[in-house]
């Protein structure tokens, strides 16, 4: 048998185990698992939410706790599935090393907020940051932590899904003047991006609207990926991987908007 052989072998069994480790897991653009490798992954850290609905949304206020945020569920799948893409690669003689970013800017907060919510995500943060130490020590793995300010993340640190769309962007106008059209002209004005106004990524707007959100909720929610994703290839480099874990599964297409993660490997958790 070939090297070439056995990498591919280890590398359909890697990903399968993967797989298995968390129910409703898909994993876009496998990449090749070379042995004995460093792979760099990167996970993103939303602030400790209480449970409700996404356009009435906020935060855990201290004394707060994972267990109880809405996003337990989340950082339960992180777990899980680290854990088994450790198991195997160490086995393979490899290693992982984690990035994880908690994201402090694009917080969805309806109503005013204050000091009080100020103070509370430097809370979740230091929660989070005590939570995965705990666990990169028991499982060996090194973890570095940032927040969108470390990565120069311009972008509100607070946003009201109920909030209209800025008033200079109310009279962009998109492609047939369909929503998902104008949407998508909108962000692009925003962000000074190029998302193609095509078929695909209207279909992830008209299912991130079929969520149950309005307009309004959905710009900002899509607005606040777009803001930090162009900074996920660079962290993790073309061969890293990004893990990615979301309650709505029409989520993950937004990422497909940003195109250094079109060829990146995507572990897409549904949790």
């Amino acid at each position: 048998m070939t090297e070439f052989e056995k990498q591919k072998i280890h590398s359909e069994v890697f990903w399968s185990q993967v797989e298995k480790s968390w129910p409703d897991t898909y994993v876009a653009d496998k990449r090749e698992i070379v042995l004995g490798e460093k792979i760099e992954v990167c996970v993103v850290l939303c602030p400790l939410y209480s449970p409700g609905k996404l356009d009435e949304s906020t935060l855990m206020l201290p004394p707060a706790s994972i267990k109880d945020s809405r996003v337990a569920n989340k950082v339960n799948a992180y777990m899980t599935t680290i854990y088994a893409m450790n198991g195997y690669l160490s086995g393979l003689g490899g290693q992982m090393h984690l990035n994880m970013v908690f994201a402090n800017k694009g917080v969805l907060f309806a109503g005013k907020h204050g000091p009080v919510q100020e103070k509370a995500l430097l809370h979740h943060k230091d929660v989070y940051t005590e939570a995965w130490n705990r666990f990169g020590r028991l499982n060996k793995i090194g973890i570095e932590f940032s927040d969108y300010d470390d990565w120069g993340v311009k972008f509100p640190v607070f946003v009201d899904p109920k909030a209209t769309v800025p008033t200079d962007l109310q009279e962009v106008l998109g492609i047939k003047y369909l929503p998902e059209s104008k949407m998508i002209a909108q962000l692009n004005t925003y962000f000074g991006k190029n998302i193609i106004d095509n078929k695909k990524n209207r279909h992830t707007v008209e299912r991130t609207l079929s969520m149950g959100v309005d307009y309004n909720a959905a710009f900002w929610l899509i607005a606040g990926y777009l803001a930090f994703d162009d900074n996920i290839a660079n962290i993790v480099g073309p061969t890293g991987i990004y893990i990615a874990a979301e309650r709505f599964e029409p989520l993950f297409g937004i990422a497909k908007f940003t195109e250094s993660l079109k060829g990146l490997t995507r572990v897409q958790l549904k949790a």
